[in-house]
């Protein structure tokens, strides 16, 4: 992050999939523990967030 000047870190959920080609993945999946844990409202507003720092700055 120092390298990049980055300011912040943010990770987000993904989706897990019988379609995923980890062998890990694709027997949670089996077990019944897949699904898409992604959270558009959350990514769009971190998006919106760095727009507005991005746009304040130029």
């Amino acid at each position: 992050m120092k390298k990049l000047g980055a300011r912040e870190h943010v990770t987000f959920g993904g989706a897990v999939t019988a379609e995923t080609s980890d062998p890990v993945v694709r027997h949670m999946v089996s077990r019944g523990k897949g699904g898409d844990f992604r959270n558009p409202e959350r990514i769009l507003a971190w998006a919106h967030q760095i727009g507005i720092e991005l746009g304040a700055t130029s």
